[in-house]
């Protein structure tokens, strides 16, 4: 399916045929995606989580979750 919308993030290329990248400019597997200040970067097996370049989160292979601020369990969004 497609989207539609506005959407705050900057995409050129053809997902279709690319296969590997090393941002989220054109592919289908990316190991950087960037969305306003947002970013979010697989760098040797563990995801970083980045607000205006600065480590807010990261999770390793092994689904261990470290925040740099609070955690709210059983909130709302």
């Amino acid at each position: 399916s497609e989207a539609s919308g506005t959407w705050a993030i900057s995409i050129s290329g053809n997902a279709t045929t690319a296969t590997s990248a090393t941002s989220a400019t054109s592919a289908t597997s990316a190991s950087k995606i960037s969305a306003a200040t947002w970013t979010v970067e697989e760098i040797g097996g563990v995801l970083y989580f980045k607000v205006s370049g600065v480590n807010k989160a990261k999770m390793d292979a092994s689904g261990n979750l470290t925040v740099v601020g609070n955690v709210t369990a059983y909130g709302t969004v």
